[in-house]
């Protein structure tokens, strides 16, 4: 390439740096990156000092795609992709982060998150006849213009135990069927994609709570997942949209939770 052709291809490459947030520190060797329209979709890159770059724990909204790649590039690269569960928020970018890899990313699940991942993201047992018609036609809108990137190949599955990169795997089904969170011991920190809410179904900030029924696939499974995550004693509990909670009171908080169902 000529001299003026990568001058112009650092032109091209310098206002997307400037347009795309950049990832905040949570803990040692875990950043979050927030998306969507109102910051609330949450992607956390983790270091893997096997492979010399980073996981990312959920792909959040369709559009995250890029932000997740140029992020995960000043960290070495991203080496592959576990979602929390299958919906659609939440695989969102997950099929072109697989594609930007030409097979050199996979993308993990639950094996009980695998037909949702691949198949209708949720739309299988989501009720959202149960909410208002205002937030029910907003979040129509959203899902399919804004969320979700379509059905994504599975290319392995996890279960409760595995290893990630330093983390390892804890099931806490309920709001959907392979619903994981990851635990890293040493500090305490948890990261739990859609076990818990601190977002309104507008994306306004809210105290803890359980996910609404509309979206829950079994509300007391979900409850009881929340008990189990209590039972570790989190210090820092970083969920799927805004956060992280943190805080010596972090486990009493989400035991409250957790027994009002």
């Amino acid at each position: 390439m000529s001299d003026a052709g990568k001058r112009t291809k650092v032109r091209r490459r310098d206002p997307r740096r400037h347009l795309i947030p950049k990832p905040e520190a949570v803990a040692d060797g875990v950043w979050l990156l927030r998306g969507g329209l109102a910051k609330t979709m949450n992607v956390y890159l983790i270091e893997d000092r096997d492979s010399g770059g980073v996981v990312a724990f959920d792909a959040g909204e369709k559009g995250m795609a890029p932000a997740i790649l140029l992020a995960a590039r000043d960290l070495g690269g991203l080496r592959r992709v576990v979602l929390g569960h299958g919906d659609t928020d939440h695989r969102g970018s997950a099929p072109a982060l697989r594609a930007a890899g030409a097979g050199t990313i996979p993308v993990e699940a639950h094996a009980d998150a695998k037909p949702y991942a691949e198949g209708r993201g949720g739309h299988e047992y989501w009720r959202p006849s149960l909410l208002p018609l205002p937030i029910r036609l907003v979040h129509w809108f959203l899902d399919r213009f804004a969320w979700d990137g379509g059905p994504v190949t599975i290319d392995r599955t996890l279960s409760e135990g595995d290893e990630v990169a330093g983390f390892r795997v804890i099931e806490l089904p309920g709001h959907a069927p392979g619903l994981i969170g990851l635990w890293r011991e040493r500090d305490r920190l948890a990261l739990v994609t859609d076990a818990l809410y601190l977002t309104d179904m507008w994306g306004r900030p809210q105290a803890p709570a359980l996910p609404v029924d509309a979206y829950n696939f079994d509300r007391a499974q979900a409850a009881a997942s929340l008990a189990k995550l209590a039972a570790l004693d989190p210090l820092i509990v970083a969920p799927g949209h805004l956060g992280p909670l943190t805080g010596d009171d972090v486990g009493d908080v989400l035991r409250r939770v957790a027994e009002a169902g």
